[in-house]
């Protein structure tokens, strides 16, 4: 091999070199190059023209995977064709020939050379025929006119949905944020792109699965390069450059976020491509599933049902809290009732203003006697504050409170409610005789 590509390069050098010449009147020359292996040009621009840029476009009769296309600065250039030392690096069509293209394309700028003679080689290791053309332009332009299938910017395309590539030549299949995409391998080469343009530059990780037990090779791309036919030539140093390699197992799905890799244009569209292969060299209908997470919006999701269980947590909090001042409030004016009635009896009683009435057997009769066997000594009525072995009439209310007799006959011709607990005393009297006897 080595020594095939040094012939090459022995015959470079005694090939006749053609003449290209740009003018004002002839900014576009083209050629047809025929039973030719290898041929150099040397671009002629003539000292009136300014053209900013100078594109430089092949269309191969038949498809070579041993042609490219190179240029010099000065002097005829020279290149290897060896996989493990080509780098993405000035002076060579680097897309074109990984690829293996029909199409050959190289943009140079008059900054480039500034006045220096330019040379243009192409090479391969058969006869080759080809339309060559080089035009003069103060605009980037883009290889293959981006296939009709994007727009140019800045000399790189911006492609249509669904292709992908440096001039929009390939298919691929586009996996939309938090949709489970699905996509069939039957033993060919599968392309498929997230668009982070579409992002907001949000952080999103992309989950790959599959149904092969054999598994499947998943390469994203570092470059706008799409298929390299012979990945298992390069060495790890300039595979690893090219593209990052992951295999996917049936009961081992991948994970990993997603970042732009190979463009830091603002105005070209960032896509993460990736291409999948069989490993098993046996045709088979293979199943790849992607799942694509947006984690901000996960994240939106979550702080709004934060925000959600804030405010139900507060407005719960806030009812609890108005509850109790408002049940607060009315307790305090019922102690206050109970003690200023409560020091009213006791008055009363001072006083011995409080007679009898005539419903004092109806109210007994709803407060039961309770014996005084159990009662300790010291035990003292709530209303009066006398120990109740003093008085040996004790009556129960239904809040199981005890109270001497004449207490809790005076207090309920006062006040309804319990003045041990505040509980309606429940206690039904004949108000009509009531109000006869008062």
């Amino acid at each position: 091999m080595l020594f095939i590509l040094q012939i090459l390069q022995f015959q470079m050098t005694l090939a006749l070199e053609t003449t290209i010449e740009i003018s004002e009147n002839a900014k576009i020359w083209s050629d047809i190059q025929l039973s030719s292996p290898n041929n150099t040009y040397i671009l002629k621009i003539a000292n009136t023209v300014t053209y900013q840029y100078y594109a430089i476009n092949i269309e191969l009769h038949k498809q070579d995977d041993t042609f490219s296309l190179h240029y010099g600065i000065g002097k005829t250039p020279q290149f290897s064709l060896i996989l493990s030392e080509i780098s993405e690096v000035q002076g060579f069509d680097f897309y074109g020939y990984l690829e293996n293209r029909f199409t050959h394309f190289i943009l140079l700028s008059s900054d480039t050379f500034n006045s220096q003679q330019v040379y243009i080689s192409t090479s391969s290791e058969w006869t080759q025929n080809y339309n060559i053309t080089v035009t003069g332009t103060n605009e980037k332009m883009c290889p293959n006119n981006c296939s009709n299938q994007g727009s140019c910017q800045d000399g790189k395309c911006l492609c249509n949905k669904q292709y992908i590539g440096n001039d929009c030549h390939q298919k691929a299949t586009y996996i939309e944020q938090n949709k489970e995409i699905f996509l069939s391998l039957e033993n060919t080469v599968k392309y498929a792109y997230v668009d982070l343009e579409e992002s907001k530059n949000q952080t999103m990780s992309l989950i790959v699965k599959t149904n092969s037990s054999e598994g499947v090779d998943l390469y994203i791309m570092k470059t706008r390069v799409l298929y390299i036919p012979a990945l298992e030539d390069l060495n790890r140093k300039y595979y690893d450059q090219l593209v990052e390699g992951n295999a996917v197992q049936l009961d081992y799905p991948i994970e990993f976020e997603l970042y732009d890799r190979n463009d830091n244009s603002t105005q070209i569209q960032k896509r993460v491509r990736f291409i999948l292969k069989q490993k098993s060299p046996v045709e088979q209908n293979i199943l790849i599933s992607f799942d694509l997470i947006n984690h901000q919006t996960q994240n939106t999701i979550s702080t709004t049902t934060v925000i959600i269980v804030v405010a139900t947590i507060a407005g719960v909090i806030m009812i609890l809290s108005i509850s109790f001042a408002i049940g607060k409030y009315f307790r305090n004016k019922k102690i206050k009732e109970t003690l200023s009635a409560l020091a009213q009896v006791r008055q009363m009683q001072h006083e011995k203003k409080y007679t009898a009435k005539s419903f004092d057997e109806e109210i007994l009769e709803q407060l039961p006697q309770i014996q005084n066997d159990h009662i300790k000594n010291t035990d003292v009525c709530p209303i009066c504050l006398e120990l109740y072995i003093n008085k040996p009439d004790l009556r129960s209310t239904k809040c199981k409170h005890l109270f001497h007799r004449e207490c809790i006959l005076v207090w309920i011709y006062i006040n309804k409610n319990c003045p041990t607990c505040r509980q309606d005393l429940k206690i039904h009297m004949n108000h009509q005789r009531n109000q006869q006897n008062t």
